[in-house]
């Protein structure tokens, strides 16, 4: 076998022995596990070249290998071998879970990240499908009290908020009905950008006498416009991986408190498509994401489409010893499968 070849045809070996045990690998190790096709004092010296090159390191002295950084990108980019498709009745298991939750956007999901985490058993990350321009597409009040009104807005293109607004004073059903409209005649087909302190005081003029007891509606509309803006970033499977020791408390604090910050995530999101596997999946390795609550971990994402401008992203982060080639047909199935949910729901 040409040098070059066996020494990457080593460090594969050596990246998926440790993907599965988690402990270094020794090269008589591995020469029994190649077959012996390849003799220990070999596998030594081309395990002394990996290290010299920065695709393996040594813990200490007397241990075995493990993979470096570097030594994961080239994996992945390069000699990675697996099915890239799931099988078809998980497949079909899947969209029937997915369908179950089709009728309410938001719900659908916080579904979704659930059955991604328990697919793969690492942190789920799903982000709100972004509009390039949303708008207010439905406006709903409800009772709640003679002086409670639920407000319910629909926001294109899935998100739905609600807020519960106490009035100035007891409202009646004809009352609320003149509000609904009201508020459907400033909103509907309103883009979010607009509702700001102009848009607010000219209604407040158009609303004369009204304005006094609409003022909580109105307040609590433009808040919900502007949370709308912001990416949702939505994650399940801390508590699984917690229990599991994949991360340490402290490490997956860490990365928690990054995904909280959503601008630095989107930040993130847009630039891992520098790193991209097949064209769509992206795969963002140890220090790559230049954030260091995420050193030591790895994350898939690949973006989703539901037509039109409409998109968003689905992932999975997890250790940088984890199963890419198992895990990039899930990350691939799952936006796939949502974006195609999505134009449904949307058409709808």
């Amino acid at each position: 076998m040409e040098p070059r070849a066996r020494k990457l045809k080593i460090l594969a070996s050596i990246i998926e022995s440790y993907v599965r045990t988690g402990e270094p690998i020794a090269s008589r190790a591995l020469a029994a596990a190649m077959e012996n096709t390849v003799s220990s004092a070999t596998i030594r010296n081309d395990m002394a070249e990996l290290v010299a090159s920065g695709y393996l390191e040594q813990p200490h002295t007397s241990s075995g290998r493990i993979p470096s950084q570097r030594g994961y990108r080239l994996y992945v980019d390069h000699l990675m071998m697996g099915n890239h498709e799931l099988p078809l009745e998980l497949q079909g298991e899947i969209d029937r879970r997915l369908s179950e939750f089709s009728y309410d956007p938001n719900k659908f999901l916080e579904v979704t990240a659930s059955l991604i985490a328990e697919q793969t058993g690492l942190l789920a990350v799903v982000t709100n499908p972004e509009d390039e321009h949303p708008v207010i597409t439905n406006v709903e009040l409800m009772f709640i009290g003679s002086r409670s009104v639920m407000l319910l807005l629909m926001i294109s293109p899935t998100i739905l908020k609600t807020r519960i607004c106490r009035l100035h004073s007891d409202v009646t059903p004809d009352m609320l009905d003149q509000f609904r409209a009201v508020l459907r005649d400033r909103l509907l087909s309103v883009p979010l950008d607009s509702i700001d302190d102009e848009f607010i005081a000219e209604t407040a003029f158009r609303l004369g006498d009204l304005w006094h007891i609409m003022e909580p509606l109105v307040t609590a509309a433009r808040e919900c416009a502007e949370e709308s803006k912001e990416m949702q970033v939505i994650m399940e499977g801390q508590s699984s991986m917690l229990a599991r020791g994949v991360f340490a408390e402290w490490q997956l604090a860490g990365i928690m408190d990054f995904m909280e910050k959503r601008g630095a995530v989107a930040d993130l999101l847009g630039e891992g498509n520098g790193f991209a596997n097949s064209g769509r999946t992206c795969i963002l390795i140890g220090n790559e994401s230049h954030r260091p609550e995420l050193e030591g971990t790895a994350m898939i994402t690949e973006r989703y489409y539901g037509g039109g401008q409409t998109a968003g992203w689905i992932g999975v982060v997890g250790p940088t010893r984890m199963n890419y080639a198992r895990l990039i047909p899930y990350v691939d199935y799952f936006a796939g499968a949502v974006g195609n949910m999505l134009k449904d729901i949307l058409g709808r």
